[in-house]
């Protein structure tokens, strides 16, 4: 009895990694130092946790907190801007409505979700908006006139907060392992095809029943992965209609 094959090098890494989890809970159902495969299945399972760890990236870091911190700390300061400059759009002092009409414009070339931006993204335009405002005198004169010098002051050192954070995780990303995941894709699936092996082999050789019964069981589950493969490939019909449609358009260009 044998294993049905299942396209392994076609899953995405979270399919991979979830069928190999389908396939290791099954097998440690049963006892597997009586089967004689505790030896391969506690090595699957080491390059399993491996690359769901690669995959996964701990979130728990302490910089990774931090610049959860960093990052909630300035996006308080840019919407608390917004806020304030938008507010004053309303001001009944006709000055006080230019200061602010001369921040929104400031803001505005920077779209109305500057918070909202990526890591890199944020940091980056929030650079260039104090840039702005701390060499053009009319946005000095602005920032003055609606008190909001503090406030940006606040908003640069937060900025410059999460930019020294962000580097020193990125060191701290380029010190790990380097490794690549898909070094462990391919370990696993060498792995994969020793356990299987040595699964099948008892399950000629031995009278005991369960080896076929965990066939049986993984079995169910390869299908469904093969399934999910299968529906990104592009169909037979749809191929041929692209194909007739390219030879039309090279007709059309030749005559």
């Amino acid at each position: 009895m044998n294993f049905k094959s299942i396209q392994l090098r076609q899953l995405r890494h979270n399919e991979f990694i979830q069928y190999n989890k389908n396939f290791l809970e099954i097998l440690t159902g049963y006892d597997l130092e009586t089967l004689k495969v505790k030896v391969q299945s506690d090595s699957f399972a080491s390059l399993l946790s491996a690359m769901t760890a690669l995959y996964m990236p701990d979130r728990g870091s302490e910089i990774t907190k931090l610049l959860e911190e960093d990052d909630a700390r300035r996006d308080k300061a840019i919407n608390g801007i917004q806020a304030v400059v938008e507010g004053f759009c309303n001001h009944f002092d006709a000055e006080y409505v230019m200061a602010a009409a001369v921040l929104l414009n400031s803001l505005g070339k920077y779209g109305s979700r500057i918070a909202k931006q990526n890591y890199q993204g944020e940091t980056a335009i929030i650079d260039s908006i104090l840039q702005e405002w701390k060499n053009e005198s009319v946005l000095i004169n602005a920032l003055s006139k609606l008190s909001l010098t503090d406030w940006a002051n606040e908003l640069e050192t937060a900025n410059a907060k999460f930019n020294t954070d962000y580097l020193d995780r990125v060191k701290e990303d380029a010190e790990q392992s380097d490794i690549k995941i898909i070094d462990i894709r391919n370990q696993m699936i060498e792995s994969y095809r020793v356990l299987t092996a040595r699964i099948e082999a008892f399950a000629t050789i031995s009278d005991d029943q369960t080896y076929s019964t965990i066939i049986n069981q993984v079995n169910s589950v390869i299908p469904k992965y093969n399934a999910v493969v299968d529906a990104r490939k592009p169909k037979k019909e749809e191929k041929e209609t692209t194909e007739e449609e390219a030879v039309s358009e090279a007709s059309s260009h030749e005559s």
